[in-house]
């Protein structure tokens, strides 16, 4: 089938832009990141949810550039803690303020510390979107399992720091942690399901 031109990952995290870039392939053989496009500005992420922050993300930036925009954003719930205090789509957020990934990393030793070892289980929620300037939007969820491990892996990944204390249930080692064939086998749901919606979505910017 034919190609976009251009598409547009919606982040500065640049772990995020190495995790999208093979599905977003099957699209375009153009793949921009904001810095490519001198972007600085920040889409406003007043969203409640997972899925409502990726909408706001790819419409924002779709409009800003006029181009194709692929995002994703997502929420953290997890088993020790009361449910009026989950994460959610906030985990980037220590008492209203963005956290660095050294302050994330920090913040989080000191809870899954004191977590018992047999709830520290959760989730990822995660939410993408695809969209175009004119509006047109295709957006899907996936829901990941998690294990918190204490101590956390030495090993650290930039722009994922929650990395080094959880990984995908049945590896029990965090993600920071796994080999490259055992990172591609927790993927592959969510790998699975890009490949078959983000053809969906070209098929439906280009009727």
């Amino acid at each position: 089938m034919t190609k976009l031109e251009k598409i547009v990952i919606a982040t500065h995290n640049p772990a995020k832009i190495q995790r999208f870039k093979d599905a977003l392939l099957k699209v375009t053989d153009n793949i921009l990141t904001l810095a490519d496009l001198g972007i600085t500005v920040e889409a406003e992420e007043t969203g409640l949810t997972a899925e409502e922050n990726a909408k706001i993300k790819a419409l924002f930036y779709a409009k800003l550039t006029g181009l194709p925009v692929f995002s994703h954003d997502s929420a953290l719930y997890v088993d020790f803690l009361p449910a009026d205090n989950q994460p959610g789509v906030n985990v980037r957020r220590i008492n209203g303020k963005e956290a660095t990934d050294d302050e994330l990393f920090d913040h989080w030793k000191t809870i899954i510390i004191k977590a018992p070892e047999e709830k520290r289980i959760g989730k990822w929620h995660s939410a993408y979107c695809l969209a175009t300037p004119d509006g047109t939007m295709n957006l899907f969820a996936i829901d990941h399992p998690r294990q918190f491990f204490w101590p956390p892996s030495e090993k650290r990944i930039v722009g994922w720091p929650l990395d080094s204390m959880m990984g995908p249930c049945g590896f029990n080692k965090p993600c920071s942690e796994l080999t490259d064939e055992e990172r591609e086998e927790a993927h592959k749901e969510a790998d699975d399901v890009l490949a078959e919606k983000i053809p969906e979505f070209f098929r439906q910017v280009n009727r």
